[in-house]
């Protein structure tokens, strides 16, 4: 989960800065939609405007913290694709698939 939540921060500073933090936390906000039609539990996510908070997710099996987690990574990826286009996304979501083949 650490390796998601690094992700998550990296993404949140650098997109964050490019399209500007409003923008960003609606990315995250429409991603997180998206995995809660999945993931009920995905309501444990928290977004604010310093970032996203993963710590209510130990509440739950952690195999299916990671699979939420992930979920809402494709999901912000995919939305950001939306804005700033497909070849950026698609880059985007192959480093995070290999970052967590790596993990596994």
């Amino acid at each position: 989960m650490d390796f998601h939540k690094k992700t998550i921060d990296e993404l949140f500073v650098s997109v964050g800065q490019v399209v500007g933090i409003h923008v960003f936390i609606i990315v995250l906000e429409r991603a997180l939609w998206k995995t809660q039609l999945k993931y009920e539990e995905a309501s444990l996510i928290k977004i604010t405007e310093d970032g996203v908070l993963l710590q209510e997710l130990v509440e739950i099996d952690q195999e299916r913290a990671l699979l939420i987690v992930h979920d809402f990574l494709i999901n912000i990826v995919s939305t950001l694709g939306h804005l700033v286009g497909k070849q950026l996304a698609k880059q985007l979501t192959e480093e995070l698939e290999a970052r967590n083949d790596e993990i596994k």
